[in-house]
């Protein structure tokens, strides 16, 4: 039997170092939201974009490279490639403390949080008639986005919540505090094979579902679903299928909503569009035309900036798979 292959010393100096600096940001997280609750840390965010950019570039935070070359395939100069990617560091930094301040435990504390959060709604239209499936983004504080459409509602609802990270207690609990609100909230699995069901039972009953619509395919080893092909930045990608195939199985009018932080504040909830109900491919044009251009405005608020290649990549469907394996099984 031949042995295992030993990790040599690069790799192990490499995962050492990845893990230090996790570390590293994970303590400097929690001793600023230590230090917050007793002075206000507003100045530090606004002025550490411009302090990232006077320190060498391997100083200015694991994602600022990928994020300073993907900006820069994507037309914009280096200089201001630079200046965003330091942003881009400075914003998941503040998103890491703010979410260790949200007083998750105190429902009164965290209304007059979310009441702070101002919602721009350009389109005007009232809470009543709003439908019920919501498709947010990842960008700013996008949890804050997720207790934003909970707190508005006025009267007690039940939320279904689909979450990658199903395994992760954290997520969870804090999903479930969010109940404080007023509301019912059932978390699922993303994952399972009955949660697309689950859902689609909820909008039927009118309970409000809430989803993330900007994921890839996959990333890494993990596939969050289908492949649904499209064009982001004027580029051919490929994003997650199931939102949009829900919304379109069902008939159902979605509203994307997402969150525009700010340094040093708690930045606004912004109503980008309603999705009328209309076939996959008419309902895809409209989602993407807000994607483009919510995300074109500020790219330095998406979280997946630095994993911009993880939608070019083209991923096979599900029965391209199978039809792969059948014809190398016959062979």
């Amino acid at each position: 039997m031949a042995e295992p292959a030993r990790v040599g010393w690069r790799m192990r100096y490499w995962l050492l170092r990845m893990s230090a600096r996790a570390y590293l940001a994970h303590g400097v997280a929690r001793c600023l939201a230590w230090i917050a609750r007793f002075v206000p840390l507003g100045w530090l965010f606004r002025v550490l974009p411009a302090l990232l950019q006077r320190l060498p570039a391997a100083w200015r935070g694991k994602d600022y490279s990928l994020c300073r070359q993907n900006l820069e395939a994507l037309g914009y100069a280096r200089p201001q490639a630079q200046a965003l990617a330091c942003r881009y560091g400075v914003l998941q930094l503040q998103r890491a403390v703010h979410e260790r301040l949200y007083p998750r435990r105190q429902p009164q504390a965290l209304r007059a949080w979310v009441n702070g959060i101002p919602e721009v709604d350009p389109l005007g239209w009232p809470a009543a008639s709003r439908p019920a499936l919501y498709l947010l983004l990842h960008t700013g504080e996008y949890w804050m986005a997720v207790t934003s459409v909970m707190a508005r509602e006025a009267s007690p609802t039940r939320f279904v919540i689909p979450i990658w990270n199903f395994a992760d207690a954290y997520t969870q609990a804090s999903l479930r505090q969010l109940e404080g609100l007023g509301h019912r909230v059932e978390v699922l699995d993303a994952a399972h094979p009955t949660t697309a069901l689950t859902m689609a039972r909820a909008l039927k009953r009118g309970e409000r579902v809430i989803l993330f619509c900007d994921l890839p395919v996959s990333m890494g080893a993990l596939r969050f679903g289908e492949p649904l092909p499209g064009r982001l930045f004027e580029r051919c990608a490929q994003f997650v299928k199931g939102p949009l195939f829900l919304a379109a199985k069902l008939q159902c009018d979605a509203l994307m909503v997402g969150h525009r932080a700010q340094l040093g504040g708690r930045g606004q909830v912004r109503i980008l569009t309603r999705v009328r109900a209309a076939p996959l491919a008419i309902m895809q044009r409209q989602w993407m035309a807000a994607l483009e251009r919510f995300i074109g405005a500020a790219p330095e608020q998406w979280l997946y900036l630095p994993r911009l290649e993880a939608y070019y990549q083209r991923q096979r469907s599900a029965g391209e798979q199978r039809g792969t394996a059948g014809l190398d099984g016959r062979r």
